[in-house]
């Protein structure tokens, strides 16, 4: 009588294990067949090697692949298949330095950037620079090499538009400007453009709020 209580509870523990070991071998199968087998396959600088244990939140299978570059990573195959991934990373990292390579950098100001500025409302008076104030002023700023510059407090909006807008001819498209004529006649004589390096500065001012000194001095029109 003693002896079959134990065994009366072992049975079930025994069968309930057994089912979790059936469900799981049903759950492993059924991701086996819905899993595309990638082994080998390349996708852009991505070979795909083995898939993983992991999942990503729709279910699909990660893949241990190597990159060309000689990095290892691991990618979905949803991203494999579609192309949304196609290196370890170094792929995005060459492409932004050939974009900035084809950008003009002059002092870590680029040229392109200030040709095609936008007026953006992103501001508390929707023109760039000035900000609308709680005493219901107008503060006006411009910023260029990384530095701002304040050019005053003023109490109509009219009057801090048009201080914001001849500090942009002052600073930013005479900088554009004045880059553009020296760059193309360094290209045309390089001798010339080694001893004329292109400066130009903008420093404050206490009294006129910005100063800008500039060299080389060129004509409008270059020769």
């Amino acid at each position: 009588m003693s002896d079959s209580k134990p065994l009366s509870k072992t049975i079930p523990q025994t069968m309930n294990e057994m089912q979790m070991k059936a469900q799981e071998s049903k759950e492993t199968e059924s991701i086996r067949k819905r899993m595309t087998n990638l082994t080998d396959q390349r996708f852009g600088r991505l070979v795909a090697e083995y898939p993983t244990k992991r999942r990503d939140h729709k279910g699909s299978v990660y893949w241990h692949c190597h990159c060309d570059c000689g990095q290892n990573t691991e990618v979905t195959e949803d991203s494999l298949v579609s192309g949304n991934k196609q290196s370890c990373g170094c792929l995005k990292k060459e492409n932004q330095r050939q974009i900035y390579q084809r950008l003009h950098h002059v002092d870590g100001t680029c040229v392109e950037w200030l040709e095609k500025r936008k007026k953006r409302k992103d501001n508390t008076s929707g023109f760039r620079g000035v900000y609308l104030m709680s005493n219901g002023r107008y503060r006006v700023m411009i910023g260029f090499r990384g530095e701002r510059f304040y050019l005053g407090t003023f109490d109509h909006m009219d009057e801090a538009v048009r201080v914001r807008q001849k500090a942009e001819r002052d600073i930013h498209d005479a900088f554009v400007k004045k880059y553009r004529l020296w760059s193309e006649k360094a290209a045309s004589d390089h001798i010339w453009g080694r001893k004329n390096p292109f400066v130009f500065r903008v420093i404050k001012d206490p009294y006129i709020r910005y100063r800008v000194i500039s060299s080389p001095d060129l004509p409008e029109t270059p020769s």
